[in-house]
């Protein structure tokens, strides 16, 4: 065995994951209702290739078929999740063809000897929730949701998770106006990052209830901002980001309370929210970690509503959607999270890479050796951080499959799986067979990962306003 072999504990947990609107298709099939990103696929100009989720993977009607693609590589775990408009088309009715389909997909999993790992939340908001997150009513909705799907499911289904990546719908949807429902309002933006945690906790709490013998826990989308910058204005500002984006939601579900920069930043009292502290704060099993980057600062009053240059240092390794690859950047964070909110369980919930068609050839997109490189590296970190005592037990490589990348539609790719979304055909990457080796050798030599990924190499142009 080479030396530079990485080795994994024999109980680690090799996944890959997906989400329901992403995936399925048939948004409004069987008794389903529109969501937000229903509408949001609908809006002219909203979808950078006007494309939409209607058919999207079909998996819908075709997950016996992926679930036996998962059993070919080896997984050990797949976490997918479930639509809310699917199952709740109206508060306080529940419609039994949406639970079916949940239903047999998780005993087609349990059969294969697939662990599932279920998400209740992600991104989608049923149309009837008025509002969405900004009223404090869709927190209270949803956890009636999840006392539903847990009286339904919750015994066949070992990992849940309440929200996935609930930063992402707060900043990109009520800071950004990126996605639904389009707002740059930095008062909104406080108030939705309250409700979400607070839906995360009382959600939380009714799993407790149920007697499950599972875990639950949450899935965070994580990064550390840093700056290029060695004034102490820019290192203060990079901080405050972070506060934003990251403590402002670890901090309550962990009992440390909102970051004090959440209040200077939206105008909006922390005290208004301390009645609910207790309820979010309901310990949870695990921490699910959604790594792709780490994000830089440099304060600059006025340039967007984060008052933030995004600038990357030069040199640095980009992926098709201009990401910067630092493989140590997950390390880093690992190490952090471990350190500063002391959970006792984490796992990688999501991690991958994008490539682009439009910039890509076709043996490319196939023979992905970017993704082998990425996938290779970012475990290698992982393991890492294992060694210095980080508990981490888990890994789901994003995705399973080629999917609709919200905005984006559907260039880029982050599947292992290519998917033809003509024909639907599936065909296993290169990186699909090395993980599938990786598992069946609980490692993988480091030595052996592709040498020069094509890659592209960052050169700044001027300031970057955004980092997505």
């Amino acid at each position: 065995m080479s030396q530079q072999f990485i080795s994994f504990p024999k109980n680690f947990l090799w996944g890959a994951a997906t989400s329901s609107f992403q995936i399925e298709g048939h948004p409004l099939a069987d008794g389903a209702v529109k969501s937000n990103w229903y509408d949001w696929t609908k809006t002219p100009g909203k979808i950078a290739d006007k494309s939409d989720a209607d058919v999207a993977c079909d998996h819908y009607h075709r997950y016996k078929e992926d679930i036996a693609l998962m059993k070919q590589m080896g997984l050990m775990t797949y976490r997918f999740s479930l639509s809310w408009p699917r199952i709740i088309p109206e508060r306080g009715r529940v419609n039994e063809k949406g639970i079916d389909f949940y239903r047999r997909l998780i005993e087609e999993l349990n059969k294969s000897g697939i662990t599932p790992n279920a998400t209740l939340f992600h991104w989608e908001v049923p149309r009837w929730a008025e509002g969405g997150w900004e009223n404090r009513e869709t927190a209270l909705a949803f956890a009636e949701y999840a006392e539903v799907v847990f009286q339904k499911l919750g015994q066949e289904v070992p990992l849940w998770a309440t929200q996935n990546e609930s930063a992402v719908t707060a900043q990109l949807g009520y800071l950004w106006g990126y996605f639904p429902p389009g707002k740059e309002d930095r008062n909104a933006f406080a108030k939705v990052t309250h409700h979400l945690n607070l839906g995360h906790g009382l959600a939380v709490q009714r799993y407790r209830q149920a007697n499950l013998k599972g875990e639950i826990g949450t899935v965070a989308a994580l990064g550390l901002f840093s700056t290029t910058s060695k004034e102490q204005v820019d290192r203060d500002h990079a901080q405050h980001v972070q506060d934003l984006l990251v403590a402002a939601f670890l901090g309550p579900i962990t009992g440390k309370g909102y970051p004090e920069f959440l209040s200077k930043f939206s105008g909006v009292s922390l005290r208004e929210f301390d009645k609910d502290l207790k309820d979010i704060a309901v310990p949870t099993d695990f921490l699910g970690v959604n790594h792709y980057f780490p994000s830089f600062a440099r304060y600059a009053p006025g340039l967007n509503i984060f008052d933030n240059d995004f600038a990357m240092p030069d040199g640095l390794m980009i992926n098709d959607l201009d990401w910067p690859v630092v493989p140590e950047g997950l390390y880093e964070l690992l190490t952090h999270l471990w350190k500063t909110y002391e959970f006792k369980k984490m796992m990688i919930t999501e991690n991958g890479l994008p490539t682009r068609d439009s910039l890509r050839s076709e043996k490319e997109t196939i023979e992905d050796d970017m993704r082998v490189y990425y996938l290779g590296h970012y475990l290698a970190q992982c393991k890492r951080a294992m060694d210095e005592g980080v508990p981490l037990k888990g890994y789901y490589a994003w995705s399973l499959m080629d999917n609709f990348e919200w905005c984006h539609g559907y260039d880029p790719r982050f599947g292992l799986i290519h998917v033809d979304f003509k024909t639907q055909k599936r065909t296993f990457k290169k990186s699909s067979k090395w993980y599938q080796k990786a598992i069946a050798d609980e490692g993988f030599d480091l030595a052996a990962l592709p040498k020069n990924p094509p890659f592209r190499v960052f050169k700044s142009q001027g300031v970057k306003a955004r980092n997505f």
